[in-house]
């Protein structure tokens, strides 16, 4: 791993400062007239651009607008389309709202992942604010940073296709979701809600923000919100290891979530806007698998600090620097069945009754370091990061946008884990140049490079493009670019009955192309925005583990891992009252010289939605429909065992009803799976190493036998009801 001192992670800082202040930013996209903009950016907040396309003006931030500009497929989810979703957790939000999104895990086991256009957990980065919540591998095991977010709490999600490590770092290869919070403006606004539903579902949420002082320079925001709910069942009873269920394994997955944070806005003059957040969030959820805990719970901690200062020079001149400091932690109980393992049978010491060879006692004995009290130890790790981006326009000839990005973690575990302490810092120095062509102005062309410094690989160029072409209504866009990802500290390093680290593992590579043609026009109140698209990605030294063994560990993958993807979309909106959108994604995603799928990625997803509001604004239905296609799991010795879980149509839907002179107060009732399909949001393979037929020798190890699977079983039909209020 990467060792630094404190001390070289403070002089990277001050040597991005100057670096990048000797090549400053642009001022972003904004293609919109100036009707449009006054009407789409009242209220909005200092430093966000307007992108349009055809008549519908949304919100961005200038790196979401440029990269519009600049080829880049960027999807904008706002606020009302999240709020029409009734979701409680982001992982829904991103199932039916994010286009060619796959959901990793089980969100109401409290762990899940979210991974764009055939990629994986590494390749896919959610940020929050700047902040990446993506999982540095404590050494206890993994810590789920997504799971952490709010709902309530977003405006809007950007979503960044194709390559984009170069302004983000590592781990963008495929894409970036970056949410955009609410935040304090200067003005005074509250809102609060309350909602209550299937599973004992109990959650209530809000946030104020106000002016301190009477020209409203000074401006706070406070937030909070708690969810509690007793959670849907994941696995059938029949899943579960005989002497497992025999121990209690069979149980409730309840999930507590709990936040509270502050805002402060300082808006130094006209031209220079200092922001700074500080946020806790504690999730408890269990987590016990089928085939070996009988009780889990897990408590994850998670502090973030983040700030951000803008200020515009001039109209060709701008800077932003940003920072943060995150510390997440993690306490894991996990318990497996006492087996009596004496030939002759053991007796209950409480009730005197024989208890046969091979079967639980009924009592349950904790894993090593997961334990009860100071018995459950703590894996973490705590990690800082600060990005100086500066941008110059020189009109009619170039634009350079030019920074540097600095990353530092360490493990910040327990003692009792062989690990060390000491900090892994990447320092990475990236320009991105866009140049005006002089004999075809209209099209939009970038070209970068960046260049990451640290110990472990000494340095690493990664590189991007990108480019859009109108042509009346119509476009063409692409883009292009490379990235990598470090090994996690836990592959590195776990150790475990049934896992253990790999520290020779290699960093991965991936190298993505993603293409679009699009048309985007009014025909008198109707709106049409389409495009096709394709994307294309390869990735070497893929991180996997190995699967039939006892223990398994990780390993580099000395075979491409090729994924080739169509894309299609449609949105029609007619005026104000009726909308819908329909996207599909197929994707190919295989080993060189393999037809087999690899797990976890279905082969095509079509998704959408459907809204219509009443013409007095105050009634709306929406629909969300979902249909996943194929998508596998394989496991067993040799992986012989492989199942298709996919297949399957869900539509989510909302009823909402605004009440107020100010249309401030809703009511919504919400439905998830109407037509309460049965369905697998994951499927995992277990083994019988505690079962009774192993312990009396009837099952060999890693024999055929001793390998089986179950589904992660996905929610149910299930109703919720909402009220929220704005003042």
């Amino acid at each position: 791993m990467i060792v630094h001192k404190a001390s070289k992670f403070r002089a990277a800082m001050v040597f991005g400062l100057m670096l990048s202040a000797s090549a400053l930013p642009s001022v972003a996209f904004a293609a919109v007239d100036e009707a449009t903009a006054d009407s789409a950016d009242a209220g909005s907040d200092a430093g966000d651009e307007i992108i349009v396309n055809g008549t519908a003006a949304v919100e961005a931030t200038p790196l979401a607008a440029a990269a519009v500009e600049y080829g880049n497929a960027v999807q904008i989810v706002t606020s009302e389309e999240i709020a029409a979703t009734g979701a409680t957790n982001f992982a829904e939000i991103a199932q039916f709202l994010i286009k060619g999104a796959n959901i990793g895990y089980s969100p109401d086991e409290g762990e899940y992942t979210i991974r764009l256009d055939g990629g994986s957990d590494r390749d896919t980065l959610v940020v929050l604010d700047g902040v990446p919540l993506y999982d540095r591998g404590p050494a206890l095991e993994d810590i789920w940073g997504s799971t952490t977010i709010d709902p309530h709490m977003i405006e809007r999600a950007e979503v960044f296709r194709g390559g984009n490590s170069l302004f983000f770092g590592s781990n963008g290869g495929i894409g970036v979701i970056s949410l955009v919070t609410k935040r304090p403006d200067g003005s005074s606004k509250f809102e609060l809600g309350a909602q209550y539903g299937a599973f004992n579902t109990r959650e209530i949420w809000g946030n104020a923000r106000f002016p301190i002082d009477p020209e409203g320079r000074h401006s706070l925001m406070v937030y909070g919100g708690s969810i509690q709910t007793d959670g849907p069942r994941i696995f059938a009873p029949e899943s579960y290891v005989d002497n497992v269920a025999k121990a209690g394994g069979i149980q409730d997955y309840p999930l507590n979530r709990s936040n509270i944070g502050v805002k402060y806005l300082w808006k130094v003059d006209d031209k220079s806007e200092f922001r700074v957040n500080g946020q806790y969030t504690q999730i408890e959820f269990h987590d016990p698998f089928p085939d070996a805990e009988t009780f889990s719970p897990n408590r994850v901690r998670y502090p973030i600090v983040d700030f951000s200062l803008d200020r515009r020079w001039s109209d060709n001149f701008y800077t932003e620097i940003a920072g943060y400091w995150s510390n997440p932690r993690l306490n894991n109980t996990e318990t497996f069945a006492e087996i009596c393992k004496t030939p002759a049978g053991c007796t209950d010491p409480t009730t005197g009754k024989l208890i046969r060879f091979g079967d639980a006692t009924g009592k349950s004995i904790p894993f090593p370091n997961k334990g009860f009290g100071k018995d459950s130890k703590v894996g973490g790790f705590r990690e800082m990061g600060l990005n100086v981006r500066n941008t110059l326009s020189l009109p009619n000839i170039l634009e350079v946008v030019a920074g540097v990005q600095v990353v530092s973690y360490k493990n910040d575990s327990d003692p009792v884990f062989p690990i060390s302490n000491k900090a892994n810092t990447i320092t990475g120095v990236y320009a991105d140049f866009r140049p005006v062509i002089p004999f075809s102005p209209d099209t939009k062309l970038s070209l970068a490079l960046r260049t990451d410094f640290a110990d472990s690989f000494g340095s690493r160029t990664i590189w991007k493009f990108g480019f859009r072409q109108p042509i009346g209504a119509f476009y063409i866009r692409g883009n292009g670019g490379t990235s990598y990802s470090l090994p996690r500290t836990n592959e590195l390093f776990a150790q475990s009955p049934t896992l253990v680290g790999n520290p020779d593992l290699k960093t991965e590579e991936t190298e993505t192309y993603n293409g679009g043609i699009g048309f985007s026009q009014s025909f008198g109140n109707v709106e049409v925005n389409a495009e096709v698209g394709a994307f294309r990605t390869d990735v070497t030294n893929r991180i996997q583990t190995t699967s039939g063994l006892t223990p398994n560990t990780y390993f580099n993958n000395d075979r491409i891992t090729e994924i080739r993807g169509l894309t299609a979309e449609l949105d029609v909106r007619v005026g104000k009252g009726f909308s819908f959108n329909v996207n599909y994604t197929k994707q190919k995603a295989r080993l060189d010289g393999s037809k087999l799928q690899i797990n976890e990625t279905p082969e095509y997803m079509i998704g959408g939605n459907v809204r219509w509001t009443s013409p007095d604004d105050r009634f709306s239905v929406t629909l969300f429909p979902r249909y996943q296609g194929p998508e596998y799991a394989t496991g067993g010795v040799n992986n012989s065992l492989r199942h298709n879980f996919g297949n399957y149509f869900l539509l989510n839907g909302s009823i909402g009803y605004r009440l107020g002179d100010e249309r401030q107060h809703q009511i919504q009732l919400r439905v998830v799976n109407i037509f309460d399909k049965e369905y697998a949001e994951r499927y995992g393979y277990g083994n019988m190493r505690y079962s009774s037929a192993f312990i009396r020798g009837e099952i060999a190890l890693n024999s055929p036998e001793y390998f089986y699977g179950y589904e992660f079983e996905g929610k149910p039909r299930a109703v919720y009801v909402s009220f929220s209020t704005i003042f």
